[in-house]
């Protein structure tokens, strides 16, 4: 039994520590490391020359949405039925999701550097382009200027809202069970189209091209689907939206209350 306590204990800290490294790693790679400031010439400064506007979705609405919907509609077991070994479930594939996909986009933005369409205005603030074509705009607005690909935005709402949908898609057993069932449909859609129109609007805002946007929609449903797979039973099994906890064919235990 003691044995069996330790091995728990020691996946539950394992599970944990691979987020906080996940995280830190990208905190450290947002705040030390420049993306790649491959050479832009005059001609190509062009295609870069959209007007600056602030973001159609401001900061606090984003943390609303990847934040504190998905924590809100993934703690439902917990509140309605005490399914809280389910609700442990969904958190950990939701949070380790959530965490590789800031990994490969960070990775992304800092290794492609491409200018974001408003760089122009980024760069030359009084739209006077410099002899040497150095930028005369501030510092880390020409930074954060550089990191257009993938989208951010884009990538976190696909991939957090996008794994509520898969989530959902698995609880109401629309792939398994439940077929023709429009309502069952519409539900797990809501969440997508949420995320699609957070993506679409960074290119409505000039702070994003659409192949950044399409690419960080890939990159974030992607992750929020393998994570899940990791935990949960496949969409179109009999077992749809069971964890493999709940039938002891997990190989782990993470935590046991």
């Amino acid at each position: 039994m003691w044995r069996g306590v330790q091995i728990m204990l020691y996946n539950s800290i394992s599970e944990i520590l691979v987020r906080i490294v996940l995280l830190i790693t990208v905190c450290i790679m947002h705040v030390c490391i420049e993306p790649h400031a491959r050479y832009i010439t005059e001609l190509d400064l062009l295609h870069y020359k959209r007007p600056r506007r602030e973001s159609f979705i401001p900061p606090w609405a984003m943390i609303f949405l990847i934040v504190c919907v998905p924590l809100v509609i993934l703690s439902i077991p917990s509140l309605t039925t005490g399914g809280y070994k389910d609700m442990i479930q969904s958190l950990l594939a939701w949070t380790l999701a959530c965490a590789i996909n800031a990994f490969i986009t960070e990775s992304g933005k800092l290794i492609i550097g491409r200018p974001r369409p408003d760089f122009f205005y980024r760069c030359y603030p009084n739209g006077k382009i410099t002899k040497d074509l150095q930028c005369s705009g501030i510092n880390k607005d020409v930074i954060d200027g550089r990191k257009s690909f993938p989208s951010g935005h884009s990538s976190f709402s696909f991939c957090s809202l996008g794994f509520v949908s898969i989530w959902l898609c698995g609880k109401l057993r629309v792939l398994s069970r439940n077929r023709g069932d429009g309502l069952r449909v519409l539900t797990c859609l809501v969440p997508l189209v949420v995320a699609g129109v957070v993506s679409m609007s960074r290119c409505c805002d000039n702070h994003h091209h659409w192949e950044d946007v399409f690419t960080g929609a890939i990159i974030g449903f992607t992750s929020s689907y393998f994570c899940y797979r990791q935990y949960y039973y496949p969409l179109d099994s009999e077992q749809s939206g069971s964890p493999y906890l709940s039938t002891g064919e997990h190989k782990y235990s993470t935590i046991v209350i």
